[in-house]
């Protein structure tokens, strides 16, 4: 049952009409999210909704964009006894009722007794790998570039794979173990270059074409087909 303070309301953004949840909150300005239900709109207590559809209409684009975007996120992959999951950009078949967790040529064996608990045995054994295959990766390409860096660490965000902050700790995304290699790398070497560039700028893509020069190509891959490694 929708809360009272939650209202669902109608717009035509660009030729489309948006069906949005109005959520009153403790807030002090307006808040788009775009989630499984939708866009949701939160508003201060006081704001007067007479207001409202002209930010809307500002951020027409972006709701749009995120809109499709969403719709066109892969199902669900259905974590089950046989079911095939990339393993470093290879189908592996997910095996379960072992006593330890391995990495098999085709199969991915895992301490699950039952269906329910392939998740977290599956994350279990990707996150025991990650920490010291990207570990491995991050110092080789670390060293090729002749970067330095103060820490690494995995990381659990949702939708980035990786991150760089001033202090030089880097975090790469368990996940990424399902990707191929070179992507892989494509990823390390572009938070490494962000030791140089904490930005997006020219020269901070030349720093990154310098090791991969084919670093577009890379990033149109995760873009296109990225958004499956975070379906289960």
């Amino acid at each position: 049952m929708r809360s009272q303070a939650e209202i669902r309301r109608a717009l035509q953004l660009n030729g489309r009409t948006v069906d949005f949840t109005l959520k009153r909150a403790s807030r002090r300005s307006v808040g788009l999210k775009i989630g499984p239900d939708g866009l949701t709109v939160s508003v201060p207590q006081r704001f007067p909704l007479a207001e409202l559809d002209a930010i809307l209409h500002q951020k027409a684009n972006w709701i749009a964009s995120k809109l499709d975007a969403m719709a066109a996120r892969p199902e669900p992959t259905a974590l089950v006894a046989g079911a095939r999951i990339d393993w470093l950009g290879e189908p592996h078949a997910l095996q379960i009722g072992f006593s330890r967790a391995r990495v098999e040529a085709d199969s991915l064996q895992l301490v699950a007794h039952s269906t329910a608990d392939i998740p977290a045995a599956l994350e279990k054994l990707m996150r025991r790998e990650a920490r010291v295959f990207l570990a491995e990766r991050l110092a080789l390409w670390a060293g090729r570039l002749n970067l330095r860096y103060h820490d690494f660490k995995l990381s659990s965000a949702g939708t980035r794979w990786g991150s760089c902050t001033s202090g030089a700790v880097i975090r790469l995304n368990w996940r990424l173990m399902q990707a191929p290699l070179p992507v892989i790398d494509y990823v390390v070497i572009h938070e490494l270059c962000h030791l140089v560039e904490l930005n997006h700028s020219e020269r901070f893509w030349t720093l990154v074409a310098s090791a991969c020069p084919d670093w577009r190509h890379k990033r149109a891959w995760l873009k296109q087909h990225g958004s499956r490694y975070f379906s289960w």
